[in-house]
């Protein structure tokens, strides 16, 4: 399969066309989990919600697409990284290889609520968002209840979710006070102070170490026709 009206202009033709239909495999299983997680969202709120059962068609159809097609783009997104990451060679692939490995292996030995306090801690502002969207849907299902006509029911839905979010960032905040043994993963990870540029550096000068000496062709020749004069 090809990539593009360019594919011999773009380095390594295997390597591209392998990572192509690597990214591609990738987007269409993302693509096709975004289509049935948002198919299965959208028949629920069509059977639940009137409101949504007055919206046109083409727009519902639109919204499952959308939301599928962006599922399946990141997926190939990181699919194609991945991919790359995956065929390093040089030195510096192998101080990250090692590294991961090392983290993998101090991430095993965690406890499940030190698992679950690091995760949160690493994804803080994706944690506060998804509450936000959260509350934003259970109380839009509360509301839904009351006597109220739509535009009240969205104030209300909207004041509710910003109470909840202020109360899950207060939270998050309280959270991250917490020690635990994750949080030397964390800061060797985030820290400013990170070294790794250090064992890239060593592991360049080892392996210029192991490399045999350079021949001088020229010095050898010029020594030979010296020799030549002489005699």
């Amino acid at each position: 399969m090809s990539y593009g009206t360019h594919r011999d202009d773009v380095g390594d033709v295997a390597h591209r066309e392998a990572q192509y239909n690597y990214a591609i495999r990738a987007g269409a299983q993302g693509f096709a989990g975004g289509l049935a997680g948002a198919f299965g969202l959208g028949w629920y709120l069509q059977r639940t919600f009137r409101h949504v059962r007055q919206l046109p068609m083409s727009l519902k159809a639109g919204c499952v697409f959308l939301t599928a097609t962006g599922v399946g783009v990141i997926y190939a997104d990181k699919a194609s990284i991945k991919f790359d990451q995956m065929h390093y060679k040089d030195s510096s692939a192998y101080v990250d290889r090692r590294s991961s490995s090392e983290a993998q292996a101090a991430w095993s030995k965690l406890s499940t609520f030190d698992k679950s306090l690091t995760w949160a801690k690493d994804h803080k502002f994706s944690v506060v968002l998804g509450s936000w969207l959260g509350s934003m849907g259970l109380s839009w299902l509360y509301i839904q209840t009351q006597p109220l006509s739509f535009a009240q029911k969205l104030v209300q839905a909207r004041v509710w979710a910003q109470g909840l979010t202020v109360a899950s960032m207060i939270g998050m905040a309280a959270l991250l006070q917490i020690p635990s043994e994750g949080d030397k993963l964390l800061e060797k990870t985030h820290s400013a102070d990170d070294t790794s540029w250090e064992k890239r550096l060593k592991a360049a000068q080892l392996q210029a170490q192991k490399r045999p000496p350079p021949v001088h062709l020229t010095s050898t020749k010029q020594g030979e026709s010296h020799e030549e004069s002489e005699s």
